[in-house]
């Protein structure tokens, strides 16, 4: 099953300072060790509808998040 929500994390306004990582309550979020490494999420499918934590944490806004076109059978996102 595709996955219908998950944040993207930008290049241009992340300055590396994995706050994200320590908002995440499910530990998915890393980095590589890269010196202009963004977050990636290590498991998409742990990453549950409407947290957001991660996003409302950032004190860059570098997190947004990617939403379907239209909602999926299965709920109203």
């Amino acid at each position: 099953m595709a996955k219908h929500w998950y944040p993207v994390f930008s290049s241009e306004k992340c300055k590396q300072c994995k706050t994200c990582l320590s908002a995440c309550p499910f530990e998915i979020l890393k980095f590589n060790d890269s010196a202009d490494s963004i977050p990636s999420l290590s498991d998409s499918d742990l990453c549950p509808v409407n947290c957001f934590k991660c996003a409302q944490a950032c004190p860059n806004n570098a997190v947004g998040v990617i939403r379907p076109a239209k909602p999926c059978d299965c709920c109203s996102f």
